[in-house]
């Protein structure tokens, strides 16, 4: 029997969460690609959950870089945490968080991936806002989610999906400058946007 949705995941653990994340992975370099990610580079990974994405962003930015990887599940981040020590990654720094309310402090991202992250959280447009906020101007963002117009058969149900036309309203309100959009598959799309000068 299938487990009801629960916007915070705590309907599943999170292996199953992480081989969720691996199964995205077809999507993941047009996200990489378009933050023109380089080595040495500053990324924030907003809602890692256990770490995928921060993972494949360590490899892109190598050692000189760094990858704040942001979610409010302490355990989550301690699942990262041990696949880092397992795989000998020490340049993602795991941050417990509420992205939607958390200061800079000694942050520093040249960039923000924030993909299939927004139907989680209560507020997407602060969490959009805030992510602007820790962003220097003319920082390239990637926002990714989950088509409400798709078959819906991966993901969330589709009451709990975010149109497109939403996500850019959202995005414009933030701060953020629409640069391209992009339907990745019929159940993904994504934005690429800049942080206002």
């Amino acid at each position: 029997m299938e487990k009801p949705y629960r916007k915070d995941l705590g309907h599943t653990i999170w292996d199953e969460v992480f081989a969720r994340q691996v199964k995205r992975g077809g999507l993941v370099e047009e996200w990489v690609n378009d933050l023109q990610l380089t080595p040495g580079a500053r990324v924030l990974d907003v809602g890692a959950g256990p770490g995928y994405m921060s993972l494949v962003l360590a490899e892109r930015v190598g050692p000189g870089g760094l990858v704040y990887a942001v979610d409010r599940k302490a355990d989550a981040l301690a699942y990262l945490e041990r696949i880092q020590r397992e795989r000998g990654v020490e340049h993602i720094q795991r941050v417990v968080a509420d992205v939607t309310t958390m200061d800079r402090g000694t942050l520093s991202p040249d960039s923000a991936l924030v993909t299939m992250v927004l139907h989680h959280t209560d507020d997407p447009p602060g969490l959009l806002a805030n992510v602007a906020r820790l962003l220097p101007a003319g920082a390239l963002a990637v926002v990714a989610e989950f088509d409400p117009d798709g078959p819906c058969k991966v993901g969330p149900p589709q009451t709990e999906r975010v149109s497109r036309e939403q996500v850019r309203t959202w995005c414009e309100a933030a701060g953020f400058t629409v640069l391209t959009y992009r339907q990745q598959t019929l159940e993904h799309y994504m934005w690429v946007v800049q942080r206002n000068q």
